[in-house]
């Protein structure tokens, strides 16, 4: 007797789990939820009133709209120290549920309990150090970025322009000039300094004020304490003419190399790891604009939701609805970005466009579930993290000892090993390198909730197939005819199916495409599930379902004139073409097949697909696909994402093939958005690319991290050295990534 596993629950999120599974859906719930039940919250809560009255504002314009989600533009968000302390948000304040950072567009998305404050949430990131905008579309968003890039560029143009004049003054000096004149070059190299002290470096203060007030582990409490210690140091030297070294041109010079390398790699995850790759190509290179009239053309894709102003309109909707059949549309009738005209040319109002239309919205929620952290991502994280203390705490307990020896080179020291050792890229690889797979993907027709979703491929052992529409063209197709039809028949038949919608319909018009010149049918009937029938020279005509004749190979119509039996109709659904050598390639997973569909048409295809009979699977309702995915281990299951989606949220990888887009997202893990089987391969190919790239990425970052600071402590590199070489390991990783996600 078969067992049936029962379904457990998050008991964060409450979302099903299926047996045997943790009590959590994944590490962040877990945290909330200890979070939430913990007495003793263990941080510093931040007092920020004096921020309230600035962002009352926003009580009044969210309030209006009732929303508990809100997407806020976080500027000064520069490393994955920043990302650590803004997901933390609610262990700040109880009412936020949940953050979720995206670091290539610098944005928080956060979502909060009913009634909250939305001024005291703006407030409290504000305290944390990042100026929050409410984002209320993707325009808002780009105009942010550009602003905040321009106040980086000020920031590196000013630390570039001190230190280059500063070169000018010390190249003598270094030369051997002494002196009057000597002196007066060092203090001018001071006064040049001073910009770099109260301006450019302003970041590193606010990252070094968190890692002090929040506990925040990031590396510019060190850098700030290296930069502050070499300019107090040079100072003293200057002041009290001790005739001690100065640091001001070395010390502005790798600030301004380190304020660069961050600007570089912002502007790399701005291209990759922002959301605006998932509406390339929706817009068709036309620049539009709400109230704009524009005519799209036969077998194009709709760029924009808007009206209709044609008198009529034959569209492919299956991305919303998951049907094949196309839809009719009529003047004044509503039509969405991402459907594709199967009519001639017409005429369309534009309404809404890019993110602000209906697939926008889709995509904007997969742009928020895609930023969740993976498990490697996370790991990569807490390696960063460690990295970070271990190089400050190396770098000290080596300036302590090393002082007895030689206390200026063991400053330099220290503070070359600090420089070099930054973990910058070891943090960024591998979200750049799921970043660029995951718009790899998207741009094959993939679309992907979660980078999780490539760890997951690499332990997958079971794959199950719906039948339907997955291995077979999920329409039918005219296969034979049993009796006598004329020309004139087929013409009375396919008059009988012109207003038809069903998909013997399709079929018969398709077969019989060539024939043209078509009978009037007056008294036209057509019964849902029975057939057709209608009057053609007053003699009636009928195409109904057979009732007699059972063969469960094909579903089997009958054509009667008079009530008089003439011949029987047989329609397959038939097997795709590259089902088989799909299925071939994939000989290293245990495939099954399971299928709602009769045995007899199971086992066929199954057996033109290779399958074995004993892991194919007939006449099962949703509710037994689901007790044999969780009967297996390690599964992915392909199917409809709408009659399969128990079965695919049980899954350990869920991929709709059919269905609407929005609605097979809510259970599926991934979706494609082109038929067929291929995009299985591509992705498994995707998801071999990405685990490869990310592991590069991590031995180049550790190697060049472990080398450069035993150069750093051996007095091979010198804090310039050190500023100048820190980029070359970002550099490295964009490299990396750009190569193996081409």
């Amino acid at each position: 007797m078969d067992i049936v596993l029962p379904l457990s629950e998050c008991l964060y999120c409450k979302t099903l789990l299926s047996p045997p599974q943790p009590s959590f859906c994944c590490a962040a719930c877990e945290a909330l939820y200890k979070l939430e039940n913990s007495h003793d919250k263990g941080i510093k809560k931040p007092s920020f009133s004096l921020s309230l009255e600035k962002y009352k504002f926003l009580d009044e314009q969210l309030s209006a709209h009732n929303t508990c989600e809100v997407t806020f533009h976080a500027e000064g968000l520069h490393c994955s120290s920043c990302v650590h302390l803004l997901e933390r948000l609610p262990e700040f304040d109880s009412n936020i549920l949940e953050s979720r950072v995206h670091f290539g567009e610098s944005t928080v998305h956060v979502r909060v309990k009913p009634n909250t404050s939305w001024a005291q949430v703006a407030a409290l990131i504000e305290e944390l150090g990042y100026a929050p905008t409410a984002i209320v579309s993707s325009e808002k968003l780009l105009e942010k970025q550009k602003q905040e890039n321009r106040k980086s560029l000020m920031r590196i143009g000013v630390a570039g322009a001190c230190a280059g004049n500063m070169m000018l003054f010390v190249v003598p000096v270094y030369a051997g000039l002494a002196g009057t004149l000597a002196e007066l070059f060092n203090w001018i190299s001071f006064a040049l300094f001073l910009p770099i002290l109260f301006y450019s470096a302003w970041p590193f203060y606010q990252g070094a004020w968190n890692f002090l007030k929040y506990r925040a582990v990031n590396v510019d409490l060190p850098i700030a304490v290296a930069m502050l210690s070499g300019f107090i140091l040079s100072t003293y030297n200057l002041v009290f003419r001790v005739g001690g070294p100065v640091y001001y041109d070395s010390t502005a010079s790798f600030i301004f190399l380190i304020l660069s390398s961050r600007y570089l790699l912002k502007r790399v995850q701005q291209k990759h790891l922002s959301g605006d790759y998932l509406l390339e190509g929706l817009q068709n290179h036309r620049h539009l604009t709400p109230g704009a009239q524009i005519t799209v053309l036969q077998g194009e894709k709709i760029p924009a939701d808007g009206v209709l102003l044609s008198s009529q309109a034959e569209v492919d909707m299956s991305l919303f609805n998951g049907e094949s059949l196309p839809q009719s549309f009529r003047e004044g009738m509503s039509l969405f970005a991402g459907s594709t005209l199967l009519s001639p040319k017409i005429l369309l109002l534009v309404e809404k466009i890019a993110l602000e239309t209906r697939l926008g919205k889709i995509l904007q929620q997969l742009r928020s579930d895609s930023v969740q952290k993976s498990h490697f991502v996370s790991l990569t994280d807490k390696l960063a993290q460690g990295l970070i203390v271990t190089v400050s705490s190396i770098a000290l307990l080596f300036f302590i000892f090393y002082s007895a020896v030689d206390a200026t080179a063991a400053l330099e020291r220290a503070l070359a090993l600090i420089v070099i050792a930054c973990p910058c890229a070891l943090a960024f690889g591998t979200p750049l390198a799921y970043g660029l797979s995951l718009r790899k993907a998207q741009k094959q027709g993939i679309l992907i909730r979660n980078s999780d979703i490539f760890e997951k491929l690499q332990h997958i052992e079971n794959i199950f197939f719906d039948k339907t529409g997955t291995l077979t063209e999920g329409r039918l197709k005219l296969a034979l005819i049993d009796g006598d039809l004329s020309e004139e028949d087929r013409k009375i038949i396919l008059a009988l199916e012109t207003k038809s919608s069903h998909t013997i319909a399709f079929a018969l018009r398709h077969a019989w495409s060539s024939l043209q010149h078509l009978p009037e049918v007056e008294d036209h009937q057509e019964i849902l599930g029975e057939g057709v029938s209608g009057l053609v020279h007053n003699t009636r005509y009928s195409l109904t379902r057979s009732q007699e004749l059972n063969i469960l190979d094909y579903i089997a119509v009958e054509y009667r004139i008079e009530g008089r039996l003439m011949a029987h109709l047989f329609f397959e659904d038939p097997l795709r073409l590259e089902s088989k050598e799909i299925l071939g390639k994939l000989a290293q997973f245990q495939l099954h097949i399971l299928s709602g569909d009769k045995s007899p048409r199971v086992t066929k295809i199954a057996s033109l697909c290779g399958i074995p009979e004993a892991r194919c699977h007939a006449e099962l309702s949703p509710e037994n696909k689901l007790k044999e995915i969780q009967a297996a281990k390690h599964t992915c299951m392909i199917g409809d994402g709408a009659n399969d989606s128990l079965a695919l949220k049980a899954a350990d990888v869920g991929i709709a093939v059919k269905g609407s887009v929005d609605l097979s997202l809510m259970s599926a893990d991934v979706y494609f958005t082109r038929g067929g089987l291929q995009p299985l391969l591509e992705l498994m190919q995707i998801s071999k690319e990405a685990r490869r790239t990310v592991r590069r990425n991590l031995v180049i970052s550790l190697f060049y991290n472990g080398l450069g600071g035993a150069l750093a402590l051996g007095g091979f590199i010198n804090p310039m050295m050190a500023a100048i070489l820190m980029p070359i390991s970002s550099v490295l990783i964009i490299i990396s990534s750009l190569r193996g996600t081409r």
